[in-house]
């Protein structure tokens, strides 16, 4: 799905970080012609057309209705990878995401779970290196906040469709 469109919440802030609430131009239109939203900012030079009219293709969209949103950061292989920036947390190299794999610093089998303190992000050299031995990760894994993700990802090379988008991208 191509990310065309930021969607905010009725208070201007992104209905979601991650993933970051966007949608495809088609949705966009959609949902300002059906009057769930309200546009906010059409793209620059951005028309599509039918045989009976002409729509500018909205950049940033807000919710009529005010949506409640859960204030922490869900458990996923792509949030870890984010959290730890793609760096292997044994190595201290970056990877590409395909190289990477989640690796539990207390195996299950010792008793370990599969939280945010206790999962991290390894290569799949060190990961096969480390087995059931000892080796410790460079850093504690620990529960990211909101605000910590928001920066990892800003930091990231993401790329958003439109600069003004960072406006409604409030990490303080």
């Amino acid at each position: 799905m191509s990310a065309d469109c930021l969607i905010l919440n009725r208070d201007g802030r992104p209905l979601s970080f991650f993933p970051l609430s966007v949608v495809d131009w088609h949705s966009a239109i959609k949902l300002t012609l059906n009057r769930k939203v309200f546009v906010v900012k059409d793209h620059n030079d951005w028309v599509v057309r039918s045989p009976s009219m002409a729509l500018n293709v909205p950049s940033i969209i807000m919710l009529s209705n005010y949506h409640h949103l859960k204030k922490e950061v869900k458990f996923s292989r792509s949030n870890v990878f984010s959290r730890d920036n793609y760096v292997c947390q044994y190595c201290g190299k970056k990877f590409p995401r395909n190289d990477l794999t989640l690796d539990h610093v207390i195996p299950i089998s010792k008793g370990g779970d599969t939280s945010w303190e206790n999962v991290t992000t390894s290569c799949k050299v060190c990961n096969n290196k480390k087995g059931n031995s000892d080796l410790k990760p460079l850093t504690t894994p620990k529960k990211p906040t909101l605000k910590h993700m928001m920066r990892s990802y800003l930091d990231s090379s993401y790329n958003f469709k439109d600069e003004e988008w960072t406006k409604y991208i409030d990490i303080d």
